[in-house]
């Protein structure tokens, strides 16, 4: 990437006092001219207290969607090339037939009296086309900016009205060799600036890259990230950290900020959230406290102070703990951060005796979000390895299932998927607890454990993991090329059970092999198979000698072709 001639420090300071022109439409006193919360729509009726756009209004093509303006059979010549073979899984940005399909989409679609925006993004994958042209523009085997910004010349060129958007992501690797025009911006991704609320060192980083690109555009939009995409439903907390992120951004000269949340589907406070950081989108140095405060006792007249309580306590702990919130997390991580498990429970505690007291519309509000926060309070009861109460939980969750909510997670996780997985989990500890003479034995790891997954507890507390979901249960390990484990002897133990699960779209994938050892002898071998009634399930058995009596050594070897491998129960009978 082309380094930027001017000082990073003195260009910063020049950004802070020279505020950036072109803006095309009215923007109250909020430094951003675009400003979104992809969260799902409100319902008729509810307006929001500040303006904020929307993707489906504001954008003609938005996201990695290019393809949507292709006609149902469209020429060959729009598809990325390498050689003579055509890569339909990308295209090919010097084109003219893709610029005819995008001028013709634009022109039926849109003409050119109201401004849109366009984004003319790569898919969302690392090819690149290699044609004559596409390198004479630019192209290298791992860079494709160069064809891009030539198809981005050419229509803001074509459509002087619209605005047309690229991306820093993946194949953008390089700067323009020249400003963008007038009517062109940049998508920046924050995916890789950690959700933190005071200063990290990556911090730095990212505003080095929106200072380098403010010599080639005055429209940088910042394309961000307010969810746990692993997990909608627990509360997470982000007003502290984008208060002090969108303050960094409006003095960085960022123009617009997409801030990407469970999109359509529902997730914990979404209302909450959207009113909230509309606030803090118009002004980043607004105090949103009496915002929430207020929102909370007009919305919920019963329980707002419980509601307010509990999300600033965690608001509190993000700001106090100095340590980033993650994207993809499940609840165990969560706990050590921002959900303290009491805490939490008492919360949910509350909200559930109150739900009676409560009457119409926050009836309904407080009935869905009992029910989504029901997942939370679940996984916190696993990791404590209580079961008590699990089967009444679990219905309210299936109900909210009928009730039209299907995805609690960004991968398409979905509820019914994680009540069957639950269910099968508590149905197995019933036949099993009694009998296994490993529960609560603990084990020793021989070979170091991935960093969120360091707790081999987990592997000896009775209760299988959920295979849909690679946070609930399983001890993950990336270890290569084997995991090591020294499990204790005890006394009686003729039979040894290693559970294992596979995941393909998490790229979780069954041991290649798994053996057990004792005395330095090998008591077996196993070439792990998916169960014939759980093809997300596998079971290697050993059998145990009855004089063995000593330290038994499991060892797991990894499919090197996957990312990880997962346990999640080793028992003793």
């Amino acid at each position: 990437m082309r380094k930027c001639s001017t000082s990073f420090w003195l260009l910063l300071l020049a950004l802070l006092f020279i505020g950036c022109t072109g803006t095309k439409e009215p923007t109250d006193s909020s430094p951003f001219e675009y400003r979104e919360v992809y969260s799902p729509e409100l319902a008729s009726g509810e307006s929001l207290p500040l303006r904020l756009n929307n993707v489906d209004r504001d954008w003609g093509i938005w996201g990695h969607n290019l393809s949507a303006v292709l006609p149902e059979n469209p020429s060959a010549k729009v598809y990325a090339k390498s050689g003579s073979s055509v890569n339909y899984d990308q295209f090919c940005f010097s084109s003219d037939a893709l610029f005819k399909y995008i001028k013709e989409y634009i022109d039926n679609n849109y003409g050119s009296k109201k401004t849109m925006r366009f984004a003319i993004l790569p898919n969302d994958n690392s090819v690149v086309c290699r044609c004559k042209q596409c390198v004479e523009c630019g192209n290298t085997e791992s860079d494709g900016s160069g064809a891009v910004y030539y198809l981005l010349d050419r229509l803001t060129k074509q459509f002087p009205n619209h605005l047309f958007f690229t991306s820093c992501y993946r194949s953008m690797c390089s700067m323009p060799n020249h400003p963008l025009p007038e009517n062109a911006g940049v998508l920046i991704s924050a995916i890789n600036f950690p959700l933190c609320a005071t200063h990290t060192p990556e911090e730095d980083v990212f505003l080095k890259l929106l200072v380098q690109w403010s010599s080639y555009t005055k429209r940088i939009y910042v394309w961000d990230y307010i969810n746990n995409f692993d997990d909608y439903f627990t509360p997470l907390p982000i007003f502290n950290i984008f208060r002090h992120r969108l303050q960094l951004y409006a003095k960085a000269g960022v123009k617009g900020v997409f801030l990407n949340g469970s999109g359509n589907d529902y997730s914990t406070f979404y209302r909450l959230k959207i009113h909230v950081l509309a606030t803090l989108l118009s002004n980043p140095d607004a105090d949103w406290h009496p915002v929430l405060k207020e929102f909370c006792m007009q919305r919920y007249p019963v329980t707002g102070q419980v509601i307010y309580d509990f999300v600033s306590k965690q608001e509190d702990m993000v700001r106090n703990l100095n340590k980033p919130v993650s994207l993809y997390e499940g609840v165990s991580t969560a706990m050590k951060t921002y959900l303290p498990a009491d805490e939490f429970i008492a919360f949910h505690n509350k909200l559930c005796s109150l739900l009676p007291e409560t009457k119409g519309e926050e009836y309904k509000r407080i009935k869905k979000i009992s029910r989504a926060t029901m997942l939370t309070h679940l996984e916190l009861k696993r990791i404590a390895a209580d079961t008590t109460g699990c089967k009444q939980m679990l219905r309210e969750l299936e109900q909210f299932s009928a009730d039209g909510y299907i995805a609690y997670s960004e991968a398409g996780g979905t509820l019914e998927s994680y009540v069957k997985d639950y269910r099968f989990m508590l149905r197995y500890a019933e036949d099993t607890w009694a009998k296994n003479l490993l529960r609560g034995v603990k084990l020793e790891p021989l070979t170091a454990l991935d960093e969120d997954y360091n707790d081999i507890s987990i592997l000896t507390d009775g209760l299988l993991g959920l295979p849909s979901c690679y946070h609930c249960g399983q001890l993950l390990s990336s270890a290569t090329p084997a995991l090591r484990i020294s499990i204790p002897y005890v006394q009686g133990m003729t039979r040894l059970r290693v559970n294992m699960t596979k995941n393909s779209i998490y790229h979780i994938s069954l041991p290649l092999r798994v053996s057990l050892t004792a005395n330095v002898h090998e008591l077996g071998s196993v070439v792990p198979t998916p169960s014939s009634s759980n093809l997300q399930r596998a079971v290697a058995e050993f059998n145990i000698p009855s004089n063995c009596g000593s330290k038994l050594e499991l060892v797991v070897y990894r499919n090197q072709e996957d990312r990880t491998m997962a346990l999640d129960e080793i028992e003793g009978f």
